[in-house]
């Protein structure tokens, strides 16, 4: 048939998307592990008929397809050459849920956490629950019978697991439930497709009854090949629980039914740290007689990690010192109290009871984030995934661990340790620089080594996430060559021409024939990328864990919105890795297609501190957007926006007229041919600058001074908001200074105008020289960031300054007591508070909900948002104009809609207030406003 023509077929009859172009072939090239693998094209369906009609043209032209969730998997497993099938962006709907029999119909591409959030009402829960559950599917979870932090009561997925529908290599769809084994004998003299394969399954049954019960030593973890023990259940048998852990090998789901369970209540935990971790071992099963619910390792390098993270290091107040390992112990139900009094007598010394569920949340925060943390080390030398959840019977855990650990220390490497020691599987993580032929040979020696180690201690290669590229070539040393035997027998009944992702389970490839390509450009970049390690490795650090496709906070605003993985920050800097990485490819940073797949970040920084691995994707497009100017040029668009002072400043003028024109259909006409959208009226311009009533209303004092920042919004469109400033600051006993206005360049920033932007932080810093030391009070966050952030990488100036934003100034003690005292004639007053991105991203959300709740009267609470969607001038641009509604329509504002309308809404950013207003018609005020309407 040819790839022309299958693309040509597949266009021609799906109603899904057809993906064949270089950005997408790039960016489904890697997952979470250690490997890429360019496919053939990519295939997104919108329901099970285009996936059904996908088999049917691939088979035609013997093209393998390879099913796909989230992506999260750290074996290589949805890798492959063919066809990627994303079943995540529409393929996502919870079917049916029946509280009274506890059961979900699910498509493969449901979330984990939607799931529980929609049984939740019904006090039920999916048991198996994975650290990645914000983006985890419910269909990569059935692929890699997963289990999670609380496997000790409910196991892994192939129990939860009810019924599915599978599509076969030959467009069959079979359903697949619990049958008796009468039912079973009688389906096998059938002459059907499903009777062939339960006679399949029926004569491995026999033949292989006393080497599974050999190879297969009973454990609470293993999914390592396929789960042969299903086939011996005395009573009945559910082909599910064979297909569970089977990576798409034999089929593609398109529904499950899963079992669901009552969720636990009245959690509490006890920690008890170790100095060693061989000690913490030893202490494993007898902590399994006192029956926790979970009881997990967390080790001194990810504790190390979590402590450094910005996303974290807020959250980790309860850890005093650092220990050699920690072991988590959660109970539940009536006794949980009692159960970790009981636990923590056993370890006076050692142990810390947490009951409340902040703290508790924040432990399991750290312990989730454990696989992203010992990532988030800028070396190239790092926690690599190869050993990662080996597993044992508990009992086994302390002697094997030693043994382990004292290969690994004859091999002269350390590793990051933690995981689910109560089940017996670990996650263990050494570090290794994959550039190295030296590491490599170690890699593979200690993975050959440790099968060995496993065999003796009735272990598994993987009690988790499964075979995938990386494992599955060990599966015969694992398991003999009978039970391997009975793989290929099972793989070749289900799909007889190996299409179904190939290579996985039975077949794998050669350890590195796929392995992911190291940098081996460095380009010239104008920003300094000296911290992150250059701009090669800050790109690389990008270990592909997919936290930026969850829904919630602020990365990524633009996935969030379309749920397309080419949206993503993990797809925006796999594309980057690919311009720096590949021998073959001529392009660089600067090209098109690394335009294109930037095109939509909102630069909202919400990676530089939720990715776990902190990848900077703003500074890295601010850098790229620099190398396609010096290739294309600058449009005039974008020159209107990164010198959009200079240009207000020139309207300010005849500000009257530029506001009629901006409103009116000529002007918005004329607008749209510079391509800015015909659905929004860019800022008014103020009569009077914010500089004009500064230079006629300013009173020098012998107050302690300080600078307030005369932003270019502040300054040209909303002077209101300087003067409410200025005011409140001055009765708060400050000789406020408003130094003249200039730029700061975060526009000129915003488009990659990098030498502009230079210009203008040197000509402001120069300025400010005339005020050394006084702190710098901003209004705008957008401005506030540059000073604190991209500045570090712009030039090597000092800012001698202190720099606050106004509510982390008017928290300063004197300054909070003077505001106290002027409260007292507030009646009650309800304040909403939308953050800005940058704001969140850099010193978090809590200053102004801090003080304003300090001030009585106020009850003040955060609105749970990530970016508003308008992003400065991003919002404003006709071709982004719908994405950025999508964004603000998330959350921002339906719950603004629904708040009372004596509600206050606070927004400190432009950009955001300007969202507000338009999408909710309810008024938006600053801080400064607020505070100065009501006090002074």
């Amino acid at each position: 048939m040819g790839n022309d023509r299958i693309k040509k077929v597949l266009n021609n009859t799906l109603q899904g998307e057809v993906r064949f172009d270089d950005i997408s072939r790039t960016i489904y090239s890697s997952d979470a592990s250690i490997y890429e693998l360019r496919p053939l094209g990519v295939v997104i369906p919108k329901n099970a008929e285009d996936i059904r009609k996908t088999i049917l043209a691939a088979a035609e032209e013997n093209i393998p397809l390879i099913p796909r969730g989230a992506a999260t998997g750290i074996t290589g497993g949805c890798l492959g050459s063919g066809i990627i099938i994303d079943c995540s962006k529409y393929l996502n709907s919870i079917l049916h849920i029946d509280p009274e029999k506890q059961t979900a119909l699910c498509e493969p591409g449901v979330i984990q956490d939607t799931l529980n959030e929609a049984v939740s009402p019904y006090g039920l829960r999916l048991g198996p629950d994975t650290s990645t559950g914000n983006r985890a599917t419910i269909g990569g979870m059935f692929a890699n019978n997963a289990a999670g932090a609380r496997s000790l009561r409910y196991s892994y997925m192939a129990n939860h697991v009810l019924a599915t529908e599978l599509l076969l290599s030959n467009g069959e769809t079979l359903s697949f439930d619990n049958v008796s084994i009468e039912e079973w004998n009688k389906l096998c003299q059938g002459s059907d497709t499903k009777a062939s394969l339960y006679a399949t399954c029926k004569q491995l049954r026999e033949q292989l009854s006393s080497e599974i019960n050999l190879r297969f030593t009973p454990m609470p973890r293993r999914v390592s090949g396929y789960n042969f023990p299903s086939l011996l259940h005395p009573d009945n048998f559910n082909l599910c629980q064979l297909l569970a852990g089977s990576e798409g090998t034999l089929g593609i789901t398109t529904q499950i039914t899963v079992k669901l369970s009552p969720k636990p209540e009245n959690q509490k935990l006890c920690l008890i740290s170790f100095d060693s971790l061989e000690n913490a071992f030893e202490e494993v099963t007898s902590l399994l007689e006192l029956k926790p619910l979970a009881l997990e390792l967390i080790d001194k390098d990810i504790i190390t990690a979590g402590k450094s993270s910005p996303a974290l290091q807020s959250e980790l107040s309860w850890l005093v010192e650092i220990p050699a390992a920690l072991l988590v112990l959660e109970f539940d139900g009536p006794t949980s109290s009692e159960m970790v009094r009981q636990t923590a007598a056993k370890f006076p010394s050692r142990s810390l009871i947490i009951e409340d569920i902040a703290t508790m949340k924040s432990v399991w925060n750290l312990r989730k984030a454990g696989l992203g943390l010992l990532m988030s080390k800028r070396s190239y030398a790092r926690a690599i995934a190869f050993l990662e959840d080996v597993s044992v019977p508990p009992q086994e855990l302390a002697p094997f661990m030693r043994s382990f650990l004292a290969l690994l220390g004859s091999a002269d490497k350390r590793a990051g340790i933690y995981g689910h020691a109560g089940a017996g599987c670990m996650h263990i993580r050494p570090y290794m620089d994959l550039r190295s032929s030296e590491d490599r040979r170690t890699i593979e020696s200690l993975m050959l080594a440790t099968t060995q180690l496993l065999l003796k201690h009735h272990g598994s290669l993987s009690g988790e996430h499964g075979d995938g590229l990386i494992r599955s070539w060990l599966n015969e040393a694992l398991y003999g060559k009978k039970i391997y035997q009975g793989f290929r027998t099972l793989k070749n009944a289900f799909d007889p021409h190996h299409l179904m992702n190939p290579n996985k389970i039975v077949d794998g490839p050669p350890l590195f024939q796929n392995i992911r390509k190291s940098p081996i450009k460095t380009p010239s970049t104008f920003l300094d990328f000296s911290k992150e390690g250059g701009f090669d490795l800050s790109v690389d650090m990008c270990n592909g864990n997919g936290l930026c496709r969850k829904k919630e906070g602020t990365m990524c605003p633009s996935f969030q919105a379309t749920g397309d993985e080419k949206d993503s920050t993990r797809a925006r800097a796999v594309m980057l890795h690919s311009m720096i990485s590949n021998p073959q490819n001529d392009k660089d940073i600067g090209s098109q297609e690394v335009h294109d797949i930037l095109d939509l970040c909102l630069s909202c920084k919400g990676c530089k501190t939720e990715c776990p691995s902190q990848v900077d994707m703003a500074k890295l497009k601010a850098e790229a957007q620099h190398h396609y100017r010096q290739k294309h040029g600058l449009d005039l668009r974008s020159k209107l926006i990164g010198h959009l002072g200079y240009y207000f400043s020139w309207g300010s003028v005849f500000s009257s007229l530029a506001n009629n024109f901006n409103k009116s259909s000529f002007g918005k006409y004329c607008l749209s041919l510079l391509g800015f959208s015909k659905s929004r009226s860019l800022p008014a311009l103020a009569a009077q600058t914010f500089d004009s009533w500064i230079q006629k209303n300013h009173q020098a004092s012998n107050q302690p001074s300080i600078l307030l920042f005369n932003d270019t919004f502040t300054n040209f469109n909303n002077p209101e908001i300087g003067i409410a400033a200025y005011k409140l600051l001055t009765s708060l006993g400050y000789n406020v200074i408003v130094p003249p206005w200039k730029c700061c360049g975060r526009t000129t920033l915003s488009k990659g105008m990098l030498p502009e932007a230079r210009k203008y932080a040197e000509a402001l810093l120069n300025s400010l020289q005339n005020y050394p030391y006084l702190p710098l009070v901003f209004l705008e966050p957008s401005c506030w960031s540059a000073f604190k952030d991209d500045y570090k990488s712009l030039l090597p100036l000092a800012i001698s300054n202190p720099i606050f934003l106004l509510e982390e100034f008017l928290l300063e003690p004197n300054t909070l007591k003077t505001l106290q005292k002027a409260s007292k004639l507030i009646k009650r007053h309800d304040v909403a508070i939308h953050v800005h991105c940058h704001q969140k991203s850099l010193s978090g959300v809590g200053a102004a909900h801090t003080l304003l709740n300090l001030i009585p009267g106020i009850t003040a609470k955060i609105i749970p948002t990530g970016c508003c969607g308008m992003a400065g001038a991003f919002g404003y641009e006709s071709e982004h104009y719908e994405i950025s509604q999508w964004i603000g329509e998330l959350v921002l504002l339906p719950t603004i809609r629904k708040m009372p309308d004596c509600t206050y809404i606070i927004s400190n950013g432009t950009s955001c207030r300007a969202q507000i207003v338009e999408g909710t018609k309810r008024p938006a005020l600053h801080l400064a406003e607020y505070l100065n309407g009501i006090l002074f």
